[in-house]
């Protein structure tokens, strides 16, 4: 069995707090499957400094082990320039987190023969991988995003569900924050009320409220009758995606830095609902437009509230995609993405 050191923030042992610990948490469980792997966890390393040595400890002891670097670049940057100076032949996989990591390799801000220096550079999106060869990396692989799928709600019960609804319920669920679009939602609410659509339709958030976006969220919310905000979404049980495929429709407007392939992409997926996408990042490759949602410009409010309007009017058919929806979601299983052939791919089972 192939020996792994991985390293990242995962938040061992308690649930996870990010999309990074999310999907440490996801890859580590799929890995112990067919390899022995010791954890670094550098989740708050601060209060645990004692990390470095035993990452020492462990470089050095599993001398043979492949090393599976998990975090965001600036995290492994310097490591990587330190182990490329000093010759450190190891076998290394960088499992890139977020979707800005071709784009900064462009830009200059990291070194291309840096990430050359590593086994594979494993990325969610197609477009960064042409992103990194035009910038010199050229040891790219795609690797999509995943998560384990054990339950997929009642779809024919929820189409009926929503055919039977007064009103288009769309449905926002990540971090609360301005950059994921939350301010342009608020205002495309305000278009869409002032053009008389107020009984039409009803916006429901989740997810954690940024501490320095409190108190504006919480301005917005109270300003329209049509708003609600229902604290956390728990998807790790069943009746969290029987709630979330009651809606007819996801928001999703981001315009954050980090976006890569987000994963409320595969919820919505399983929960058999289009996604009303941001032109940004890589969401077109994710949300093929007019088949799995929409796809509209970025930092446009008026292009947010006339897509929200078409759905309320009954211009696109939302039944339709959301059937295209569900029939995605399988692709990413954990199961099917991380399988057999794709680990030996990368050398972490034997051929």
């Amino acid at each position: 069995m192939k020996q792994v050191i991985f390293v990242g923030w995962v938040r061992t042992g308690k649930p996870p707090v990010d999309g990074e610990t999310t999907k440490n948490q996801y890859i580590i469980a799929e890995l112990k499957k067919y390899c022995k792997v010791t954890v670094l966890d550098f989740y708050q390393k601060n209060r645990h400094p004692w990390i470095y040595l035993q990452a020492l400890w462990a470089f050095i002891t599993l001398s043979k082990a492949t090393i599976i670097l998990s975090t965001s670049a600036k995290n492994v940057y310097g490591m990587l320039r330190l182990f490329k100076a000093l010759h450190f032949h190891r076998e290394i996989i960088y499992w890139v987190v977020g979707g800005a990591f071709g784009k900064h390799v462009q830009l200059g801000r990291f070194r291309a023969d840096v990430f050359n220096y590593v086994k594979f550079n494993l990325v969610q999106c197609h477009g960064m991988i042409d992103e990194l060869r035009s910038a010199g990396v050229s040891n790219s692989k795609f690797v999509s995003n995943f998560k384990p799928i054990a339950y997929y709600p009642d779809l024919e019960k929820a189409l009926l569900q929503r055919k039977q609804s007064t009103k288009t319920r769309f449905v926002f669920l990540s971090r609360i924050m301005a950059e994921k679009g939350c301010d342009y939602i608020l205002a495309a609410t305000k278009l869409l009320n002032d053009k008389g659509y107020a009984n039409s339709y009803t916006i429901d958030f989740y997810g954690k409220v940024d501490a320095g976006y409190k108190e504006t969220f919480e301005r917005g919310v109270e300003a329209f009758g049509n708003i609600r905000y229902h604290g956390l979404l728990n998807l790790k049980r069943k009746d969290g995606y029987d709630e979330l495929t009651t809606y007819h429709a996801m928001l999703f407007p981001t315009y954050w830095k980090g976006e890569g392939f987000a994963g409320v992409f595969i919820d919505a997926f399983i929960a058999g609902i289009p996604v009303l996408a941001s032109d940004w990042a890589h969401n077109a490759e994710a949300i093929k437009n007019g088949e799995l949602g929409i796809i509209y410009p970025v930092h446009d409010v008026k292009a947010l509230a006339d897509t929200m309007e078409k759905c309320i009017i009954g211009e696109y058919d939302l039944e339709e995609m959301a059937v295209h929806a569900r029939n995605e979601a399988s692709r990413y299983d954990a199961v099917q993405v991380l399988n057999e052939d794709y680990l030996q791919s990368i050398g972490l089972i034997e051929r």
